[in-house]
């Protein structure tokens, strides 16, 4: 069933379609910080899961209404269970289904503001991420006895490097979009300076930033993208280049080549001409 048909009416958080093949999620509860209860949570998990089986739709996004991308999960709420001796859940794939998604699309985070806890550690597992240049990272677990355990210490240690995790993760502390930017793990700085002068969202250029590169994606072949995606990934998870490379040959490659878009975009430079990309079958 097509994502477009399915009743898209939740809460805290709208679904919108900003251009043909893509699909955008933007936490909408600003009041709260865009913080995620269980429940929508697995909202969300459920339309990434129908995103990826929808052939129509190549690339995702997500971004924040207000001035917080999201602070984590609803800590109330985590309050009232450990009150009732419930055991928070932290099994994949985690907070939004985002820091332990596998998946097979890529989805780009567009951060608008405060990205903190759970909110990061959907950043740190995104295959792309755009971040205002107001926007605040932290891991403030440690302060409340926490552990961000749901798979972004290991993503981050292996994106930005031992220390620079520790110092995140053991302190607590606050750092910017541009640091995050000279570390390696955000892509692109979007200036929002303007944007309260301009009366304009601080969100607004973020999200702008964050479409037009899902453009640019949705001008290459859907195959390439997936297979190109999963390649990226088996090499930043494997155990060795090697063995990235032999899994990616040997399990995707084939897929690839069998599909139409392979030859289409061979023919296509043959012939001078822009391919014409079917959706894909992967």
């Amino acid at each position: 069933m097509s994502l477009r048909s399915r009743s898209l009416h939740f809460r805290n958080f709208n679904v919108t379609f900003p251009d043909e093949r893509i699909v955008q999620i933007t936490l909408n509860r600003p009041d709260k910080l865009n913080c995620v209860d269980k429940a929508t949570s697995q909202e969300i998990a459920e339309i990434w899961e129908q995103f990826d089986q929808d052939e129509s739709l190549w690339v995702g996004i997500i971004t924040g209404a207000g001035r917080a991308f999201c602070t984590g999960a609803d800590l109330h709420e985590w309050n009232d269970m450990n009150k009732n001796g419930v055991v928070n859940d932290m099994a994949a794939p985690g907070l939004a289904g985002l820091p332990r998604r596998s998946g097979k699309k890529p989805i780009i985070a567009a951060v608008n503001g405060i990205c903190m806890g759970g909110g990061f550690e959907m950043v740190a597992n995104c295959d792309v991420v755009v971040a205002s240049s107001k926007a605040v990272f932290s891991l403030p677990e440690v302060k409340r006895g926490i552990v961000p355990v749901a798979g972004c210490l290991p993503r981050l240690t292996r994106t930005i490097g031992l220390q620079r995790t520790m110092y995140l993760a053991l302190t607590g502390r606050n750092v910017n979009a541009q640091t995050l930017y000279e570390w390696g793990l955000v892509s692109q700085v979007v200036d929002d300076s303007s944007s309260s002068a301009s009366g304009a969202n601080s969100g607004d250029h973020v999200v702008r930033a964050a479409l037009q590169i899902a453009q640019d994606m949705c001008m290459n072949s859907p195959d390439a993208l997936i297979v190109g995606r999963m390649g990226v990934r088996l090499s930043w998870e494997s155990g060795s280049v090697e063995e990235a490379t032999t899994t990616l040959n040997n399990g995707w490659y084939p897929c690839l080549i069998e599909g139409p878009n392979f030859a289409e975009g061979i023919q296509a430079f043959v012939e001078k001409r822009p391919p014409t990309w079917v959706n894909s079958k992967l």
